[in-house]
């Protein structure tokens, strides 16, 4: 599951518990497809109450495209990924769907750090 907030000059996004690979997709379309989209700078994605995620080949390569189309929408988006453990292979698995675009993609393991990150303008 997740809850999807849109702020001032960004999205936050919090999945939790067991999530699919459909509900990714889901997010990122409802995401994409907003006309606030274009103006926003940040996206902070929170995936430190996840338990699992289930995504096949497929529907991860549908999450990459996604967001190498976003990126040509607007190119000027620092991405925060929060997970609990920045070492953990998740964390090189959650990356892997922003290769190829020209974001700015960190991780974090607290939210407020993530935050401090997507604000600055260096």
């Amino acid at each position: 599951m997740h809850k999807l907030i849109w702020e001032s000059e960004g999205v936050y996004w919090k999945y939790h518990g067991d999530v699919t690979g459909k509900e990714v997709i889901d997010a990122s379309v409802s995401i994409y497809s907003d006309s606030r989209f274009d103006e926003i700078s940040y996206k902070l994605v929170d995936f430190s109450d996840v338990v699992t995620i289930q995504m096949d080949a497929n529907e991860i390569a549908t999450v990459a495209c996604m967001h190498k189309a976003a990126a040509l929408s607007n190119p000027y988006i620092k991405t925060a990924i929060i997970i609990n453990d920045v070492k953990n292979q998740r964390a090189k698995y959650f990356t892997s769907f922003f290769k190829g675009s020209n974001w700015e993609v960190e991780i974090f393991e607290d939210l407020s750090k993530a935050y401090d990150w997507v604000e600055r303008n260096d």
